[in-house]
């Protein structure tokens, strides 16, 4: 209120400012800088005096117009690095190249340089930097036109020509490469070279059956690409490696040989020593003959073709149509009286006049020292038995052979004997209370004590451990017996003790029970408490032990049978046992074991357990 006039001024960081004076608003200030800050002040004014508050904004003009930029690709690089001077007040700059294949890559930059990532090689790219702001419509620069290296030559293809010795070699063409140079170099020494404006090049005079390295480089104005690789044989010359696989079943041959470089067709043949001929003709490194006599002898060959010419034949490789393995090898496991025996079973081969020989190969009782290896004699019966020790893994094969020659073996058959019987059988005890001991038989998964005292076997025990606890022991009338899923082992009779230590061997663990061979100390057991029908004791630890064998005994009263003695095994120096008889004396024993000993018992504790409420 109260205005005739008004007056704007617009001031830069720079220095540079600019204003208008106007009665009523708008008011045009004019000759501002590009892509300037400005701060722009508002003052009412009348004859009399000027507003004291003024209004005060910025505003930042528009960008400045690039004139010129610069495009710089070094050879073999993704990378083009384009240029420009700085415009006053543009924050950021759009740089674009668009290439040859209409592919177009960005970057954007706040400085006067930016780097183009990931341009292809081979390619002429047009390069725009334009700026940007939010106050007007970009600007571009004029378009700068570069190009990068040439490309590594791609898709390189050899045809060999066979009047002069040659190959045509071509590859994709690029319209950066000015020419082209190809190098072909072989392990003998041999080079050839080639220098051509097109994407093909012809090469005369090379050596037959040669594997040449093929070097090709494509040169631009500024750039040479780096050389491509690759390789390739020339022909024709005869193919070598020949290989036959004789299938029986099918009375066929498959002959297989290595690649001759060029050639599209090969041409085998099969011809037998009566005479009779096979033919077969193919464009891969393998032919199948149908039609063989098993028992035949065949000389087989290949030629190599490139459509044009014809190689020498390869040198002829002799080969049986011996018979093949049986398809069904089938063994079953039989004890006769003591020893076990492998009756082993196959198909017969469809072939005349076939002999067959079994082979079986194993260590016994696992012992790599132990080596067993077996094979009947040739017989044309499809069967053959063979004994075979206890522990003992084993693999049987069989052959066949005929007047072609002797055949593969068929797949193994694995199986397994039932296990010997255990050795070093120990107790220690007496005849009323004892523990059984013995040394682990090889493959055996579980032990059997019997007792044979009136001729027939009744079993005691049956563990997965190798030890058992026994009452009513008579070492004279115990036997000890080792099974697998095959059977069972012939009894372990010989028992020796009462020995004072036990000691237990694994044959897989020798070296390791080696270290614990010293005798164990005694345990002590330090309390023996009763809370009313449970017994908790404690005892001392034991170096070496790893475990402690508890015996707890009910008091013998006079004139009863006595009750056997509870056996616990614990790892802890510590156990609290249950469900005792009230108003009952029991007494604690405690041995202190290892993998290999036991210790003797310690002294007995013995403790009342109390009544029970209400009694």
């Amino acid at each position: 209120m109260g205005a005739t006039s008004y007056f704007v001024l617009a001031r830069a960081a720079n220095g540079h400012n600019s204003s208008c004076t106007t009665t009523s608003s708008p008011c045009k200030v004019q000759d501002l800088n590009c892509g300037t800050l400005y701060t722009f002040k508002l003052k009412a004014i009348n004859k009399h005096c000027s507003s004291i508050d003024n209004a005060t904004f910025e505003l930042e003009t528009g960008p400045c117009t690039l004139t010129s930029i610069s495009a710089m690709s070094q050879c073999n690089s993704d990378t083009i690095l384009v240029e420009w001077k700085v415009t006053a007040g543009t924050p950021v700059y759009v740089v674009t190249a668009e290439g040859d294949d209409n592919s177009v890559v960005t970057c954007n930059s706040t400085s006067t340089s930016c780097a183009l990532q990931n341009v292809h090689c081979g390619m002429h790219y047009s390069v725009i930097v334009a700026t940007s702001s939010d106050k007007c419509s970009s600007l571009r620069s004029p378009p700068k036109k570069i190009q990068t290296a040439p490309c590594v030559p791609a898709n390189v293809t050899v045809v060999p020509s066979c009047k002069d010795a040659g190959a045509k070699v071509r590859w994709a063409d690029s319209l950066v490469p000015t020419s082209y140079q190809l190098i072909a170099t072989t392990r003998d020494g041999h080079v050839a070279t080639c220098n051509t404006s097109v994407n093909n090049c012809s090469l005369v005079d090379l050596h037959c059956g040669q594997l040449y390295n093929l070097s090709i480089t494509a040169r631009g104005e500024n750039c040479t690409s780096y050389p491509s690789s690759s390789s390739f044989k020339t022909v024709p010359c005869a193919p070598s490696d020949i290989a036959v696989d004789i299938d029986c079943q099918t009375n066929s041959a498959a002959m297989s040989w290595n690649k001759s470089t060029g050639a599209v067709e090969y041409f085998s043949f099969a011809q037998s020593t009566n005479g009779v001929a096979l033919f077969c003709n193919s464009s891969n490194l393998s032919c199948t003959f149908k039609g063989l006599e098993c028992g035949g002898v065949y000389n087989f060959s290949v030629t190599a073709s490139n459509s044009i010419c014809n190689s020498s034949f390869s040198s002829p490789l002799q080969a049986g149509a011996v018979p093949c393995p049986p398809s069904r090898v089938n063994v079953r496991m039989q004890r006769i009286d003591r020893l076990y025996w492998a009756m082993i079973s196959w198909s017969k081969v469809t072939c005349p006049d076939v002999d067959y020989l079994a082979e079986i190969s194993g260590q016994i009782e696992n012992n790599p020292q132990a080596l067993m290896t077996v094979s009947s004699y040739w017989l044309p019966r499809p069967y053959f038995e063979f004994p075979v020790p206890c522990s003992t893994a084993f693999n049987i094969t069989v052959r066949a052979k005929n007047s072609a020659g002797i055949g593969k073996p068929s797949s193994p058959i694995t199986a397994l004997t039932a296990p010997c019987a255990p050795q070093s059988v120990m107790y220690t005890g007496n005849r009323q209370s004892a523990v059984l001991f013995w040394n682990a038989s090889v493959f055996a998964t579980s032990y059997t004590v019997y007792n044979v005292s009136r001729g027939t076997r009744v079993k005691l025990c049956n563990t997965t451990e190798l030890s058992c606890q026994l009452t009513d022991f008579d070492p004279n009338a115990t036997i000890v017996t080792a099974s697998n899923a095959v059977g069972e082992s012939n009894p372990s009779q010989n028992i020796t003790g009462p020995v004072t230590t036990r000691r237990r061997r694994d044959l897989e663990f020798v070296q390791f029970y080696a270290s614990l061979e010293e005798d164990l100390e005694i345990p002590e057991v330090l309390t023996l408490t009763v809370t009313g029908v449970s017994l908790h004791v404690s005892w001392t630890t034991v170096t070496g032990a790893t475990e402690y064998t508890l015996m707890i005994e009910e008091e013998q009263i006079k004139g009863k049978a006595s009750k056997p003695a509870r056996v616990r095994r614990v790892e802890g120096d510590s156990y609290t046992e249950t469900d005792l008889k009230p108003q009952t004396t029991y007494c604690v024993r405690v041995a202190a074991k290892n993998a290999i000993n036991q210790s003797s018992y310690s002294q007995s504790k013995c403790r009342n357990t109390d009544a029970l409420v209400g009694s």
